[in-house]
């Protein structure tokens, strides 16, 4: 799937706010916040976050760089983008958000410290191109860190959306919708894109942990936020209620609880 591709895809009002409702706090929050761990961004730095969303990772960044600091949220998506305006948090630096192919980043050379990527990269068709501009915008002795899911490692809830459209026997939503990596990366294809990028030598490393959800029904609906979310909502009346049932049942504990979905991630850090 191509920035273009993606884009066309969050078009709809309705994903983008389902994106943000439900998998923004269980999925892509908790990521952020461990991203910028990892990154270890200091107060009054600049970073930017590439392929942003709804803004998770960009909101911790602005938490951590404080209010001296600058952060940039850039889409290639203006809806998504949209999501993020809102009051700045206090202590916290401003968000400023760039419509922005992560190929072209619309930045001067050497203008940030720090890029952030989380769950973007492995959606860009040219994935060289895209770090070798992350490379273009950093300056001397910063880095770059790129979060992507890993690999043929199951991804929850994500794997459990796709199969249960698959299910339903329609086609394809978009390009190797059905298999589930084409949006995940291994090791040695990161390592190769920053080779090729010029932004070799870079530090791999692996994390796992589970999502909690507030409800079994808020994990199912979650696929109304994804690039699966068009075509679910596009089923009749009985194929829709059959998808989302069986979602809720694989989404519950015995007890009725909520259950936990593992995901696992590789962080790539270059540093410049």
């Amino acid at each position: 799937m191509s920035d273009n591709d993606r884009s066309s895809l969050f078009q709809s009002r309705s994903v983008p706010e389902n994106y943000r409702r439900y998998l923004h706090p269980a999925v892509f929050a908790p990521w952020a916040d461990r991203l910028v761990e990892v990154a270890s961004l200091e107060a009054g730095q600049t970073v930017l976050d590439v392929a942003s969303g709804t803004g998770a990772v960009a909101r911790a960044a602005a938490r951590a760089v404080g209010p001296e600091g600058r952060v940039i949220a850039s889409d290639v998506s203006p809806g998504m983008l949209e999501q993020l305006v809102e009051e700045p948090e206090a202590g916290a630096a401003p968000i400023e958000t760039l419509v922005s192919p992560a190929t072209e980043l619309a930045l001067p050379a050497g203008s940030v410290d720090v890029v952030l990527c989380q769950q973007g990269l492995q959606f860009v068709r040219d994935k060289v191109t895209a770090v070798a501009e992350m490379r273009r915008v950093v300056r001397p002795g910063g880095q770059i860190l790129v979060a992507v899911w890993i690999a043929d490692e199951r991804l929850e809830p994500f794997d459990s959306y796709g199969e249960s459209l698959r299910r339903e026997a329609i086609d394809e939503p978009f390009p190797h919708a059905w298999d589930s990596n084409s949006f995940k990366m291994s090791a040695d294809r990161l390592r190769e894109v920053f080779d090729a990028a010029g932004a070799g030598p870079v530090e791999i490393t692996s994390d796992s942990r589970d999502s909690v959800w507030p409800a079994p029904d808020a994990a199912a609906n979650g696929i109304l936020g994804t690039p699966y979310g068009l075509a679910f909502a596009g089923l009749d009346d009985i194929a829709r209620r059959h998808a989302r049932d069986a979602l809720v049942a694989r989404f519950t504990e015995p007890d009725g609880s909520p259950r936990p979905l593992r995901a696992s991630v590789l962080f790539a850090r270059a540093r410049m």
